[in-house]
């Protein structure tokens, strides 16, 4: 009645676990980039519609809310947002941002809302007809 386990098995056992954990940690890890990237992207893209809604909101204010809501990542050391206004009335205003950390970089440029200018023009065009 001697029913034992060779010790080949106990070897082969530790390596597929070893193989298993090292599988695991490698999935976490890419886990948590996705997680990071996705993030950083949500809050640039929330400061820039605050910057386009908010006439009263400074392009530093917006890039501190960004900072804030991003918060801290797993994957690298901290986010970094750039956020600016530029144009005129004319020509339209846009905002420009910019946000980076590790590996990740994103870049967005829209115009600002403004539905008077809009109306305005609107309006020039019918009283051309």
């Amino acid at each position: 009645m001697n029913k034992g386990i060779s010790g080949s098995f106990t070897v082969e056992a530790a390596f597929v676990m070893a193989i298993v954990l090292w599988a695991l940690l490698f999935s976490i890890q890419a886990a948590y980039g996705v997680r990071d990237e996705t993030v950083g992207a949500m809050a640039l893209q929330e400061a820039v519609q605050r910057l386009r809604h908010n006439e009263s909101e400074l392009p530093e204010q917006a890039v501190a809310w960004a900072e804030k809501r991003a918060g801290k990542p797993f994957s690298w050391e901290r986010y970094e947002f750039q956020l600016s206004t530029s144009g005129n009335l004319i020509t339209g205003k846009k905002v420009d941002a910019a946000a980076a950390g590790g590996r990740f970089k994103l870049s967005l440029e829209q115009k600002v809302f403004d539905p008077e200018n809009f109306l305005r023009m609107m309006t020039l065009t019918n009283q051309e007809e």
